[in-house]
């Protein structure tokens, strides 16, 4: 075999693995006595770690159309986890939103949740092979979306 098809084999061995987490992120997240979606888990996630961020903010780094994550955000509305802020930000450029205390509870136990398995699965590796894997994690996610 020579490199290219080791590169290629290779490449296909992180697709498997990477759609093997998000299957498992989903299916957890159902199963879990938090009851959010991933996709709610996603926008409550950035809304409570993003003060100040409007859709638009969401949108960009979803790479998402507005229009996508303004049904996402009534839905959450609607079940009283996201609410307005205020009329505008700081910059009068739209609404910013910000989590109930309803919705602030439901995150912390999604996540207190799916931090859960994270833990038990690295329970056995060391600092340095943790720190290791995450900086590899870290560099594959800020490569550009083309």
């Amino acid at each position: 075999m020579d490199h290219t098809e080791q590169r290629a084999d290779g490449i296909q061995a992180v697709y498997n693995e990477i759609q093997t987490i998000s299957r498992r992120a989903v299916a957890r997240a159902r199963r879990m006595s938090a009851p959010l979606s991933f996709v709610e888990h996603s926008l409550l996630t950035f809304i409570g770690t993003t003060p100040g961020c409007r859709a638009t903010d969401i949108a960009a780094d979803f790479q998402l159309n507005r229009s996508t994550i303004s049904r996402q955000l009534t839905s959450l509305m609607e079940l009283g986890l996201v609410e307005y802020a205020r009329q505008e930000d700081e910059a009068g450029r739209g609404r910013v939103l910000r989590l109930t205390e309803r919705g602030r509870q439901l995150r912390e136990r999604s996540v207190e949740a799916q931090r859960g398995v994270v833990t038990a699965r690295l329970q056995d590796w060391s600092a340095e092979e943790i720190a290791d894997f995450a900086a590899v994690l870290g560099r594959f996610n800020a490569g550009s979306e083309e």
